[in-house]
């Protein structure tokens, strides 16, 4: 009888770990449309970067469409709090968590290398 006990009782506890450790999306609405840069900053000092040249765009369907320049990518995007999770058409999944974003303005915090930047959006669309 114990030991029953003890195989219903781990089935149990792997159903929850494995519900708890599925990947949640709540595409957080405050996301959607287009976006410019405005600020780029390294290590909270300006990059020397063009921030006016990235941009993004967030679809209601959970498509994204990104740029640098002459550099695109697309791919779906997702959220789970405060993270902004990419997955590029092709590559890994990558995450920056969201600082703050509003009706106007976006901010999200990303680590190259061990190199923190932030970047600062406002919505254009």
């Amino acid at each position: 009888m114990k030991i029953h006990t003890r195989i219903y009782a781990l089935v149990f506890g792997l159903t929850l770990f494995i519900t708890a450790c599925q990947r949640e999306n709540d595409k957080n609405p405050a996301l959607l449309g287009k976006w410019q840069g405005t600020e780029w900053l390294i290590f909270d000092k300006p990059s020397g970067q063009d921030a006016t040249r990235v941009n993004f765009e967030f679809r209601e369907d959970g498509a994204y469409a990104a740029g640098f320049g002459d550099q695109t990518e697309k791919g779906v995007w997702r959220t789970v709090g405060d993270k902004l999770y990419t997955t590029a058409e092709g590559r890994k999944e990558i995450m920056v968590k969201v600082l703050g974003v509003n009706a106007t303005t976006l901010k999200f915090e990303m680590n190259r290398g061990g190199q923190p930047e932030t970047i600062e959006l406002q919505k254009i669309q």
